[in-house]
């Protein structure tokens, strides 16, 4: 499994992602076309960098494949912490895949400086919850009501994982025995 930066020639396949109703049960997506979604992609940074503001699109490739995205926003360079996404096509979903990409992720954004992530879910979206678990992610809090998704208001449920609670982990899981 390989991370890669967004291009332009991937908005057709991030199309189809967003497009996934599953996803779209859980997440305030605004609709776009072909042109809003290749011009969004030449907008976002274009490097890791915990130092300015940025969105980040990566795509999550296995086997030369693209089978998902994992995302960045950072709202403010100062904070040190951004705010991850995660998606992946429902064929590839249950598989351990969507774990494997967002633990690469979260290693690649600790080694780029930041010292804090962040994750707001659905409350509804229990296997997104239980994936940011896996991973580490520390429920920090609700946020009632936080989206509108169709007509219906959803609470959201904030997770949080800090650089050190990563180290932590990482250090604990070498010394397990295989």
């Amino acid at each position: 499994m390989i991370l890669r930066q967004a291009t332009v020639q991937d908005a057709e396949f991030l199309l189809q992602l967003r497009s996934d109703p599953a996803a779209l049960k859980y997440m305030p997506l605004v609709k776009l076309d072909l042109p809003a979604m290749q011009a969004r992609i030449v907008a976002v940074a274009k490097l890791l960098d915990c130092q300015g503001l940025a969105e980040l699109m990566m795509i999550v490739e296995l086997d030369g494949q693209a089978i998902g995205m994992v995302g960045a926003n950072q709202r403010s360079s100062m904070m040190q912490y951004t705010e991850v996404s995660y998606s992946l096509l429902p064929q590839y979903q249950g598989r351990g895949l969507a774990t494997q990409a967002l633990r690469l992720w979260v290693s690649q954004l600790f080694a780029a400086g930041y010292r804090g992530l962040g994750a707001t879910i659905s409350a509804l979206n229990l296997p997104s919850q239980a994936l940011a678990e896996r991973v580490g992610f520390v429920r920090e809090g609700v946020m009632r009501e936080h989206f509108v998704i169709g007509s219906q208001a959803q609470d959201q449920v904030i997770y949080g994982l800090l650089a050190s609670e990563w180290q932590q982990a990482q250090k604990g899981s070498q010394n397990v025995p295989d």
